[in-house]
């Protein structure tokens, strides 16, 4: 024979009748953001990528990884200055 454990409840807090119970609290509201926005930002990447390929094309003679990291500069100034105005 098993004996059965009784699992004493935890007792419920009982609220004071002196304090009111708050509201939950709501959230800020959320900036939604425009198609501009978002437009911005796709057409900033597609520039950033064509502008690698026509100096890959048109300058043959100088280093990829040089290029890149021109054109990545140039990609990262455009993200501060694109989340600067976003925020």
């Amino acid at each position: 024979m098993s004996k059965k454990l009784k699992v004493p409840e935890a007792p419920v807090p009982q609220q004071s009748p002196f304090q009111s119970p708050r509201p939950p609290q709501e959230a800020p509201p959320e900036e939604k953001v425009s198609n501009a926005q978002i437009w911005t930002f796709w057409l900033g990447v597609v520039a950033a990528l064509v502008i690698a390929r026509v100096l890959n094309a048109a300058l043959p003679g100088i280093s990829e990884s040089v290029i890149e990291r021109w054109v990545m500069a140039g990609f990262g100034v455009f993200l501060a200055l694109f989340l600067l105005k976003l925020k």
